[in-house]
């Protein structure tokens, strides 16, 4: 639990959560939204996904993100 928590307690990880309850995203288009680099953007998933909040969907080059279904916070 306290990874979650960890892993919530930055503005630019809520924000990307806020984005991500809208659908599913690509790296390219949360950057694009947020206006960071993709190091970045992609460092900040990398938390979300360990700590069990998002999760990532692999097709042919490109990953796409979402909330975690089975993460009852976002029900």
């Amino acid at each position: 639990m306290l990874v979650l928590f960890k892993s919530l307690a930055d503005q630019t990880r809520l924000r990307l959560l806020a984005i991500l309850q809208l659908g599913e995203f690509t790296v390219q288009e949360l950057v694009e939204i947020l206006k960071m680099g993709q190091s970045r953007i992609s460092r900040h998933l990398k938390i979300l996904l360990d700590a069990g909040v998002v999760q990532v969907k692999r097709e042919g080059t490109w990953a796409y993100y979402r909330l975690d279904p089975r993460n009852s916070l976002f029900r």
